[in-house]
């Protein structure tokens, strides 16, 4: 997963909770201008605790898997909860 992309699930998870930029800069002390630049793909490098409280207060966690590796089952069910 590229910053872009993991930009773009950050964006559609906050939307899912119907949380604006402004509600999660509230909850997790993360600058709206940050957030926006992770959720655009602005931003070349971003801390991974910034991401990780992101992520913390989503209800989602990292989840490292082989490169290439076709995706699990649950993967799969997971993307389509998403969409």
């Amino acid at each position: 997963m590229t910053l872009h992309e993991l930009g773009l699930e950050i964006k559609h998870l906050r939307k899912a909770k119907e949380w604006s930029q402004d509600d999660l800069q509230s909850y997790s002390g993360i600058t709206k201008r940050t957030i926006s630049k992770i959720e655009n793909g602005f931003i070349d490098e971003v801390g991974i605790k910034k991401v990780e409280t992101i992520l913390d207060l989503l209800g989602v966690e990292f989840s490292l898997r082989g490169k290439g590796r076709p995706k699990t089952l649950e993967e799969l069910q997971d993307e389509r909860k998403l969409s």
